[in-house]
């Protein structure tokens, strides 16, 4: 197997690093002693291109951010807000009222159904019995 790293001249392998060098410092230069000229080349229309066209990193990171960053957030931001909002619901004010009422609805058709009066008025007196029976045994073992 060839390893190119040392069939390649040492020049070759320098001239990123030499450009890089060479054009930041002419940038420099040029944003130093004639912003001027370097301002009337942003505003053109071929200047603003050069511009954008660095700018996004060749377009891609535009295409990124545009088509798969935006996406995501987008999607997360949904699925965060039904979450979040259905929790709320279920656990706030509104569902805490709901259930309560679903409740209250299932112990009416409970009483209506399956006792009649009397036997609301012996049920109610059962719990009371078994309550003080309760917190007489309570207060009695401290």
């Amino acid at each position: 197997m060839l390893d190119t790293e040392f069939a390649v001249p040492t020049l070759f392998k320098l001239l990123p690093f030499v450009f890089t060098v060479s054009l930041s410092i002419i940038s420099v230069l040029f944003s130093e002693f004639v912003p001027k000229l370097l301002i009337n080349f942003k505003f053109s229309r071929f200047g603003y291109n050069i511009f954008s066209f660095f700018n996004q990193r060749f377009y891609i990171e535009l295409f990124y951010n545009k088509y798969i960053v935006e996406g995501v957030l987008k999607l997360g931001g949904q699925t965060t807000k039904s979450l979040d909002k259905g929790s709320v619901e279920f656990l706030g004010p509104y569902g805490l009222e709901k259930g309560l009422v679903s409740l209250s609805n299932s112990l009416g058709r409970l009483s209506t159904v399956y006792f009649s009066y009397n036997d609301n008025n012996l049920f109610i007196l059962v719990i009371f019995t078994l309550f003080a029976l309760l917190n007489n045994n309570l207060s009695s073992t401290k």
